[in-house]
């Protein structure tokens, strides 16, 4: 998917302003489906990290 989100934009330079905007749209479409499966931080490292200097 990353792969994918990246090839949206490097078309997206080139293309015109509509098609532009829907290939960039598509592209954070991807970003957020990465976010989704991501493995999120735990309570206890969240705490940690922000401790940290």
């Amino acid at each position: 998917m990353k792969e994918q989100a990246e090839r949206c934009r490097r078309l997206a330079k080139h293309a015109d302003p509509f098609t532009q905007k829907r290939l960039l749209d598509l592209a954070l479409e991807y970003d957020a489906r990465i976010a989704q499966l991501e493995p999120k931080p735990s309570a206890a490292s969240r705490t940690l990290r922000k401790d940290e200097p």
